[in-house]
């Protein structure tokens, strides 16, 4: 099959999976470029005034990376580009959150998690489910919390509607949020999507071979 035809087919499954994921279980699972125009120096994404440093998504991937039992310079370009995804969607809801005055407490999120570790059948196959899908076990709390973020945040943006339509509520505000705050990814790993909440394909004047070093 053509590189070109997977990648479209990767690409139309990355958004599937996100707009299913943006509010179901973690463990069945965070202003639009224009022209060449690139993110900060340094940085592998900024959101709003938030930066992502290159430094933070390289630590983010090696995290997952070292959880597998892989070594720390085998990254894929869909792991990088998937992690990087995840960190500007988790940045998007925490400030959406944070305007809103939405908050999670602890107790909500060691109950949330707790449920699902007796779901899964123990800490180890909890933990095993999420490696499968690329997420560190250090990174449970952070994802937990936003998933519980945006479930409340769907409740209170369409607060008589199911989940269903919660979910389709909250994934639409985010998106929106995401137009209105800016969000600029370093044309080295493609081009945010705010519609998708998704890292597109690099362009193909801008194509570079992904490094994470």
């Amino acid at each position: 099959m053509p590189r070109r035809s997977r990648r479209r087919r990767m690409e139309r499954s990355r958004v599937n999976s996100r707009r299913a994921g943006v509010l179901a279980a973690v463990a069945a699972s965070v202003l639009v470029l224009s022209g060449c125009a690139s993110a900060t120096p340094g940085a592998a994404a900024v959101v709003g005034n938030e930066r992502i440093s290159e430094r933070d998504l390289t630590e983010q991937v090696e995290q997952v990376l070292r959880a597998q039992g892989r070594p720390v310079d085998s990254a894929s370009e869909a792991l990088v580009v998937t992690t990087l995804d995840r960190m500007i969607t988790t940045q998007l809801v925490e400030q959406l959150a944070a305007e809103n005055e939405v908050v999670v407490t602890q107790g909500e999120l060691d109950a949330t998690i707790a449920n699902y570790v007796e779901a899964s059948g123990g800490r180890e196959a909890f933990q095993n489910t999420l490696l499968a899908q690329d997420l560190a076990p250090d990174d449970i709390d952070e994802l937990f919390r936003v998933n519980l973020l945006a479930q409340k945040m769907g409740v209170l943006f369409d607060p008589s509607g199911t989940p269903e339509t919660q979910s389709s509520a909250i994934f639409a505000a985010v998106a929106a949020y995401s137009e209105e705050v800016g969000t600029t990814v370093s044309p080295r790993y493609g081009q945010w999507d705010p519609a998708g909440l998704l890292v597109g394909p690099t362009p193909n004047d801008l194509s570079v071979p992904i490094q994470i070093s």
